[in-house]
Parts: C-alpha cells; structure tokens; sequence
C-alpha cells in the first residue's frame, strides 16, 4: 500500500470512529430524553376529595371519566360540601371534571350535567390525595399533595 492509500485508509477510520462517537452520544441523549418524558407522563392512583362551592349539592361525579363519588352537600360556612373517594388515575396535564346539580325539584338545571376542566402542574412521587374544588361559576381546580387539604383557593376567574 502506497503512502496515500494509508492516509487515506487512517482518515476513514478515523471518521467511523467519529461518526461511532457521535451515535453513541446521539442515542446516549435520546434515551435521556425518552426517559424525563416518561416521568412527565407517570399515572397515579390518588384518593380524590371533592370540595362544592356549589350553594346546591353536586351528584355523581367523575374525574377523568371514572367515578369520584355520589353526593357532595352544597358549600356553607364552615363546611364545602366534601369526602373523601379511593381511588382515581391521574397524570400531570388536564383534569376532567363532570358532575350533575343536585337542589328542590324545580330548581334551576336540575339533573344538569356540569362539565369543567382543571390543570395539574405537576405529580410528586409522593402524592397521595388529588382534591379537587368545583365552583359554581363552572371552573375547578385540582392540585395533588400528600395530605388533606381544607384550604379554599379562590376560583380561577377571580385571580
């Protein structure tokens, strides 16, 4: 082999060893990607609290399509018409919350079925209770913690 043939022998495999570096380092990142998309999209099972601002009680509410309960009592000072149901899937992003309004026979949109969406922000690992707030404006708010939460926040067409 002639002394070119070798140069140019030696920069062919040192361009494989680039390209061979630069793969690795390529698919070294995607699995990194593919890994923190993953945690972002990681479902857990929560107890759910309904809490009804409602003046009126609220029936057979679902949460992201599955069951979260029969009756929540209307809100009245002191106490916001909530309990406690096992177990919902949830995941960061939007949360549906469907319901039907309750009241006296007669009363405005009876049976009703009332349809709100709320964001959750984030997921911790230790999360335990998703709580979930109806206002009667037709807005909610979901956020998740570790323990009960009793707290009011103000609905989101106030903020």
């Amino acid at each position: 082999m002639n002394d070119h043939a070798c140069q140019i022998a030696q920069m062919k495999s040192r361009i494989d060893v680039v390209k061979n570096t630069l793969t690795r380092r390529l698919f070294a990142s995607l699995m990194i990607l593919l890994s923190l998309t993953a945690c972002s999209e990681k479902t857990m099972n929560l107890d759910v609290a309904i809490y009804n601002y409602w003046p009126r009680a609220i029936y057979d509410v679902a949460v992201n399509g599955q069951y979260a309960g029969g009756a929540f009592m209307g809100y009245h000072p002191g106490g916001a018409g909530g309990s406690v149901v096992c177990c919902v899937k949830v995941k960061p992003g939007p949360v549906m919350i469907e319901y039907s309004l309750g009241g006296s026979e007669g009363a405005p949109r009876l049976a009703e079925r009332v349809h709100a969406t709320a964001v959750l922000q984030e997921l911790p690992g230790d999360s335990k209770v998703l709580t979930v707030h109806v206002y009667p404006d037709e807005t909610a708010f979901a956020e998740v913690s570790k323990e009960y939460v009793d707290e009011r926040p103000e609905p989101q067409s106030k903020k």
